[in-house]
């Protein structure tokens, strides 16, 4: 099996030819001996039939000997022929013959007794017949019974013995259907694991390689790919190798692009927007009225590029990776800071902001947070309707046996209370996400149906990067949402 499975020459496909005859091997053994045996039965039970046969037949030649014997002797003495003689000595001849053949087929059998008293019966009948004296005629009727007695009593044990035998035969022939039947039910599930261990062999490299191409998927390419088996999966497993590190190399020159781009578009748009200023102050002379319209259009695209080139700065920094260290956190703080930076951001923004009033810190890192809650808080701020209500809640919980959070209320909060993580969560009114958006939101640059308000166009990035900072924090991520019913963004981080 090691030889079949372990040799890096093999295809798959020889490798499962290997398999499947390697687990065919216990049936192919069961039905072998399955034949062996009735082969050995049949013969046994062919060769007790015609010995069975023969002992009848002796039994039978035996009786009619014993009566000619008997009719010999007498026509003799009545007749005082000599050729009756010559019949005797030959029936008595005939007689031990059958006599000897029966010891032969039966040679431990308990009728030898009989047979050897029925012999020497008949050699008696046949002496005493060739003598002459006063007694003769009573000796001879005497001898007369006793082989007739001896010869019935021999009958009847022949045929005792052939039961005996055909029932010993009986049983035996049940016995190797049972043990029949036993090796095929020893050999069906000896097959069934066989295969069951191979296919877990064989699939051992398709797994790794399906889990190789899973990694790929996820983005995840800093680990090798090494995959072991057969000689085709080892070289599919090599051309994944390349293309791994085809793709690291492309990931990683785009992220050095997309960090050069980034920063050497900042300066010249901050000095577009400095001009957009100093125009818009009228410092250089004054401007009319469609003038000041397109200063505004103008101020509305900068502030649109600069959102978006920070939105990419913020996913390449994630995609990289950030320092993992941990802080205690002050989120009633951290949402006054960001929800005044949106305002004077969005100054027609009428949007009412409802935080939990809770001043107990949390732990984790506050770069990963800060980016999960400003982004969260930017996505509610921009689908939210006017008038609408933005909430964000946060607090203490721990998890059940089955991953479930189990809220802890804020009044119940207390030094000696011990927990395992802390949730928070934002929630909107605005027009929510379609059941069938929900997985897809989550992508780089995607663009849902509902389209955001004001007019600066969004990045498509913002939960996407959402959702970076959760992997990097270790947090779960949940959507809850229905058309019409605005959207609830819940985050479970582990106590650090």
């Amino acid at each position: 099996m090691k030889l079949i499975f372990n040799s890096k020459k093999l295809s798959l496909t020889q490798q499962w030819i290997g398999t499947t005859l390697l687990s065919m091997l216990p049936l192919v053994i069961a039905v072998a001996y399955a034949v062996w045996e009735m082969s050995a039965q049949a013969r046994a039970q062919q060769q007790l039939v015609m010995d069975q046969a023969q002992i009848s037949h002796l039994s039978v030649s035996t009786q009619e000997l014993s009566k000619e014997i008997e009719r010999s002797a007498r026509q003799y003495q009545l007749l005082k022929d000599s050729s009756l003689l010559e019949i005797l000595q030959i029936k008595h001849n005939q007689l031990t013959e059958n006599l000897n053949k029966i010891k032969e087929k039966l040679p431990s059998s308990k009728s030898n007794d009989t047979v050897n008293r029925i012999e020497k019966i008949s050699s008696d009948i046949n002496s005493e017949s060739r003598t002459s004296n006063v007694n003769q005629q009573q000796k001879l009727e005497d001898l007369y019974e006793n082989l007739k007695k001896s010869s019935n009593t021999l009958y009847r044990q022949l045929s005792d013995a052939i039961q005996q035998a055909l029932s010993q035969a009986e049983q035996e022939l049940n016995n190797v259907l049972w043990r029949v039947l036993i090796t095929g039910l020893l050999a069906l599930p000896a097959s069934l694991l066989l295969l069951g261990a191979s296919s877990v062999i064989v699939t051992r490299s398709i797994r790794r390689l399906s889990l190789a191409i899973h990694h790929l998927g996820q983005r995840s390419w800093d680990k090798t790919i090494e995959i072991d088996g057969p000689s085709d999966l080892i070289e599919l497993g090599h051309r994944l190798e390349w293309m791994r590190l085809q793709l690291l190399t492309a990931e990683q020159q785009k992220s050095q692009f997309t960090q050069h781009i980034t920063h050497e578009l900042k300066s010249p748009l901050a000095a577009i927007m400095d001009a957009q200023s100093l125009l818009a102050e009228q410092i250089p002379g004054e401007i009319n009225d469609q003038q000041m319209a397109v200063l505004t259009i103008l101020r509305n695209q900068a502030e649109n590029l600069q959102e978006l080139i920070q939105q990419l700065l913020n996913f390449n920094t994630i995609t990289q990776g950030v320092d993992a260290h941990t802080d205690d956190i002050d989120l009633h703080a951290m949402c006054q800071k960001l929800i005044t930076r949106y305002r004077s951001f969005l100054p027609e923004c009428a949007i009412q902001f409802n935080i939990t009033n809770q001043s107990n810190p949390v732990t984790g890192n506050a770069q990963l947070v800060e980016m999960i809650l400003s982004n969260l808080l930017s996505n509610a701020i921009h689908f939210c309707h006017a008038g609408g209500v933005v909430t964000v809640n946060w607090g203490h919980c721990n998890i059940n046996e089955r991953g479930q959070r189990i809220n802890i209320n804020h009044l119940e909060h207390s030094e000696n209370n011990v927990y395992s993580h802390w949730w928070l969560q934002v929630r909107d009114q605005g027009p929510g996400i379609d059941i069938d958006e929900q997985e897809a939101v989550f992508r780089p640059f995607y663009q849902g149906k509902n389209k955001r308000h004001g007019s600066l166009k969004g990045s498509g990035i913002g939960l996407a990067i959402v959702k970076a900072c959760a992997e990097q924090a270790h947090a779960t991520l949940s959507l809850n949402s229905r058309k019409n019913e605005g959207a609830e963004f819940t985050l479970c981080f582990p106590n650090q």
